[in-house]
């Protein structure tokens, strides 16, 4: 991933080698162009930015939309924002689909011919209510504490 910049400004992103030979039909660049080719013709990779810490659960990194020149490199940053309804929908959607997983793999137990003890199928039986209350926890979708199998 390239961009196109003029007196330390983008001028273009994202940028690709195609549209470079494209922008400059009448220069002939070799098979593989060096860094200090591109440059000189404005085009830069791009870096990408270190990933930021303690996100909250009800926020999101995304890359920015556009380069900024770090320290001399142009760097894709992070950008930390809340999770759109969307995106939390479609967590929640996720973490029930893991639940309910959960609880098919478990069925067995609490059939009548399990061959499992009272106090163990008790044990499972309260397992599965536990997976069954996920939804109702401060943190869901996101934040979910999923309790351990007997």
């Amino acid at each position: 991933m390239y961009v196109k910049t003029s007196n330390n400004t983008v001028d273009e992103f994202p940028y690709n080698i195609r549209k470079l030979r494209k922008d400059n039909f009448n220069v002939s660049f070799p098979q593989e162009i060096s860094e200090e080719t591109l440059s000189s013709f404005g085009v830069f990779s791009i870096a990408r930015g270190e990933f930021p810490e303690n996100i909250l659960h009800t926020e999101t990194a995304v890359h920015a939309s556009v380069p900024e020149l770090v320290d001399g490199v142009w760097t894709l940053p992070w950008v930390v924002r809340d999770k759109t309804q969307d995106e939390i929908s479609s967590e929640a959607k996720q973490a029930r689909y893991e639940r309910d997983e959960l609880l098919a793999q478990c069925d067995w137990t609490q059939m009548p011919d399990s061959p499992l003890d009272s106090a163990t199928k008790a044990s499972w039986a309260a397992y599965r209510t536990a997976l069954r209350d996920v939804t109702e926890q401060s943190g869901f979708p996101t934040d979910i504490t999923w309790p351990t199998a007997p």
